[in-house]
C-alpha cells in the first residue's frame, strides 16, 4: 500500500510542527525504477525522514528536512549490487513569491506556498537529485567483469587464475 504524506507547508512552519517517519523505497516510483531492487535489498530499502517547520530561525516560515537511507544501485565496475549510503539535509524557505535577496544563498531553497504539499515529491525529488550518476563501491571491487571486447589472458587461462 503506498504512503501519502499531504501537508499544508505554512500552516507547519508556523506551527513549528514536527514528523519523523519511515516508508518503502517502493512508494517513490520514480526512484525505485532508478534502483536495483532484488528481494532482498527491497526488504532493507527503507527512507527515514523528519521535517520540523520553523518560524523563528529565518525571516520567513521554513522546513527542515533530514533523509536518511541506503538505496541499492548497480556498480558500474563489476555490475553486482551496492548500496548508496545518502544522509540529507535541506533547509526550505516557504513564501508566495521566490525570494531574490537568499537568492544566492546554496543552503536555503525556497518552497510556494502549498496547502497541499506532498513530502514524498519532495523526498524523492532531493533523493534522485542526491543519486550518484554511476554508482561504485567505495572500494575495489572483488568481482571484476570483463569490460565489452576485452578478451581474457590466454596465458591466465592456461594457469587457472581467470
Amino acid at each position: 500500500m503506498t504512503k501519502t504524506l499531504i501537508i499544508n507547508n505554512l500552516e507547519f512552519a508556523q506551527k513549528q510542527l514536527i514528523i519523523n517517519d519511515s516508508f518503502a523505497v517502493f512508494d517513490l516510483k520514480r526512484l525505485a525504477e532508478t534502483l536495483a531492487i532484488s528481494e532482498v535489498s527491497a526488504k532493507a530499502a527503507s527512507i527515514y525522514f523528519e521535517l520540523s517547520g520553523d518560524s523563528k530561525q529565518f525571516r520567513y516560515p521554513s522546513l527542515h528536512l533530514h533523509i536518511k537511507t541506503d538505496l541499492p544501485a548497480i556498480c558500474q565496475r563489476c555490475l553486482n549490487e551496492v548500496l548508496i549510503h545518502l544522509d540529507l539535509k535541506h533547509d526550505y524557505l516557504i513564501s508566495e513569491v521566490a525570494l531574490e535577496e537568499d537568492a544566492d544563498n546554496d543552503e536555503i531553497d525556497w518552497l510556494e506556498e502549498n496547502k497541499e504539499m506532498s513530502l514524498l515529491e519532495l523526498i524523492e525529488d532531493e533523493l534522485l537529485l542526491a543519486m550518484p550518476i554511476a554508482s561504485l563501491h567505495d572500494d575495489n571491487c572483488t568481482d571484476v567483469s570483463m569490460q565489452s571486447g576485452e578478451k581474457p589472458n590466454p596465458f591466465a587461462i592456461l594457469k587457472g587464475k581467470y
